[in-house]
Parts: C-alpha cells; structure tokens; sequence
C-alpha cells in the first residue's frame, strides 16, 4: 500500500492539474491569435513588396499552419519518443 506521503504527493499533483491546463490552453490561445496577426502582417508586406497576392496567400499560410501544437510535439519528441512518430511525407 501506498505511504501517506506518497498520497499527498498525488492529491496535491490533482489539485494543481487544472490550472496548469488552463494556462497552458490560454497560453496557446494566445500564441495562435499573435500567429494570426503576424500572419497578416506578412502577407500584407508580401503584397506590398509585389509578390502575387496568391503566392503572398499560400507563404503566409505556411507561416500561420507551423503554430501547431502536434507539429510542436513533433518537434520536441523527434523520432526518439514513442507514440509521437514523425510523418516521413
């Protein structure tokens, strides 16, 4: 059976666990909206700068689609880490 501290351990890792989630999913939130806005930005500049506005379009679309959060883990877990298999496309 498990010692008391061992429990103490765990209940105080519960009782932290959605806070952690929350800042995590409103830190995520707000990185993606300031992807957003760096996105525009870009693409704007791209237009401005004489690119077509559709390749100006597709650029700043890959530059938005890398806020990812599995391109994330796939970028810190690398091939190494089970269940996070890197796509070989």
């Amino acid at each position: 059976m498990s010692s008391r501290s061992e429990r103490e351990t765990v209940l105080v890792a519960a009782a932290a666990a959605p806070r952690l989630v929350l800042r995590l999913v409103l830190s995520y939130a707000r990185m993606k909206r300031r992807a957003r806005a760096a996105e525009r930005s870009f693409r704007r500049e791209l237009i401005k700068g004489g690119i077509p506005i559709r390749d100006a379009r597709e650029l700043a679309a890959v530059y938005y689609s890398s806020v990812s959060v599995r391109q994330m883990i796939r970028g810190i877990a690398g091939n190494g880490i089970p269940g996070f298999p890197r796509k070989t496309s």
